[in-house]
């Protein structure tokens, strides 16, 4: 199918190479560990594959002489390269990513891409290793977000867009990890708050208004982030103190704790700790307490209140940074256009079904255009074909390997783990050989295309 005019890029797969983000709440060894390299010494929470203006990758050229390469010349994983293959581990300056598309959009991009979301990546990929509880946040509908762009007026509570487009967003567990997403049902939030006592306990009982109806979790959690500024601390001691107090005594009234209750409270007091004056330490106790094991998915959607508390996974969303947070977090909560975000139908979705494409690739696709997930195993001795129906650009990200990825009438790289290519929308077939998985971010399908959530 004919994507347009080739891009300035002749050769693909270009290995990338992609900034990190150190912000607190990341691990200071998991980051390293998955690339195969020293630990920095400070906290890595993100690898970011992709365009997004704020820390593009990189386009590490290949030189024009492939053969000039030694035949054993070692990758930073330690496996020997291929004849006429380069390790991703070799430095170049390089071209950004976002420079690579500004310069010839349909040929990186392609057509379709190009008529659907402008010239621009819709997607960010990124690599995710929590050491500690992210913000509590919720990210605004595509509507939303592009009028209070367009008209900074509309927004609510002093708070800004700093673009128009939406934030959906899935988490892909690499290793067992924790999130709270969605809010409880009332009856199951009622149930744990009979654990808790003290006054400001039974205010909360109260704010859980409406019944079981699905915006009694929205009162609750006005209440929380409309709670007296001089009585926060007071909230959270109580908080904290009765969650002791039930794990200490979980017999309380004859009715045993369960583990999954117990590991609330826990949340509550490991919140407490961090946050001794915020009133988001309940948010255990407002929002769905997730287990995910290596190979689960959870898709977040638009409106819907979620924190991830620890774990290490692959997360890829719509490329924008329209976040509204509630607490957990020392920056500035705009409390009315958060409450305006939230939208009680919308709800996660834990462990999408994957999409069968063929023997060795599964797909992810949430009912959203800006993005889908696949993934790859690659046997021993076998050649593994990419999806043909799945096109535009694309990055693919080797969780195990090496991995040898070869385009047809292209060229050929190596990935271990933790390395990465892109492939623009004027690439070939591609093929990928060796032993390990590897991941593939894409655009998703078009809108008459794509699955509904159950």
């Amino acid at each position: 199918m004919d994507q347009g005019p080739r891009s300035t890029v002749q050769c693909w797969p270009v290995p990338l190479r992609n900034p990190i983000r150190h912000y607190d709440w990341g691990s200071r060894v998991e980051l390293a560990r998955f690339q195969r390299r020293p630990a920095s010494g400070l906290p890595e929470a993100e690898l970011w594959l992709g365009a997004h203006p704020s820390g593009p990758s990189t386009l590490v050229p290949l030189p024009e002489d492939r053969h000039e390469l030694p035949r054993d010349r070692p990758s930073p994983e330690g496996h020997g390269a291929l004849p006429g293959a380069r390790s991703t581990g070799d430095t170049a300056d390089g071209l950004s990513l976002a420079d690579a598309i500004n310069a010839d959009p349909l040929g990186v991009l392609g057509a379709d891409v190009v008529a659907r979301f402008g010239t621009r990546l819709p997607f960010l990929l990124k690599v995710l290793a929590i050491a500690r509880p992210l913000s509590v946040q919720v990210h605004p509908s595509a509507a939303r977000a592009a009028e209070a762009f367009a008209d900074p007026s509309l927004a609510l509570g002093g708070h800004r867009y700093v673009d128009p487009w939406p934030k959906p967003e899935l988490l892909y567990a690499l290793r067992p990890s924790e999130a709270l997403c969605g809010f409880r049902p009332p009856e199951r939030t009622r149930v744990l708050l009979s654990l808790f006592e003290g006054p400001r306990v039974h205010r909360l009982v109260e704010a859980l208004t409406g019944g079981d109806s699905p915006h009694a979790g929205e009162s609750l959690l006005r209440a929380l982030v409309t709670w007296p500024v001089d009585d926060r601390e007071s909230l959270v001691r109580e908080l904290a103190g009765s969650a002791r107090q039930v794990m200490l005594w979980p017999g309380k009234e004859s009715r045993s704790v369960s583990p999954t209750e117990l590991r609330t409270l826990l949340w509550v007091r490991r919140l407490a700790r961090a946050y001794p004056q915020d009133p988001l330490v309940a948010a255990p106790l407002v929002f769905d307490l997730l287990n995910l094991a290596p190979g689960d998915s959870l898709f977040v959607p638009a409106g819907v209140p979620h924190a991830y508390l620890d774990g290490f996974g692959i997360e890829i969303m719509g490329s924008s940074d329209n976040v509204l947070r509630a607490g957990l977090t020392p920056k500035p909560i705009a409390v009315d256009e958060l409450l305006l975000t939230l939208d009680s139908a919308s709800r996660p979705s834990p462990s999408i079904p994957p999409t069968l494409l063929g023997p060795h690739e599964v797909a992810w696709r949430p009912p959203v255009e800006e993005f889908q997930l696949t993934r790859l195993r690659i046997p021993e001795g076998t050649h593994a074909h990419l999806d043909a129906d799945v096109t535009g650009p694309q990055i693919l990200l080797c969780t195990l390997g090496p991995v040898t990825v070869q385009v047809d009438g292209g060229g050929t790289v190596i990935l271990g783990a933790g390395a990465s290519a892109f492939l623009g929308a004027d690439a070939g077939p591609c093929t990928l050989s060796g032993a390990g998985e590897v991941f593939r971010a894409a655009v998703g399908p078009h809108r008459s295309r794509l699955p509904a959530l159950r």
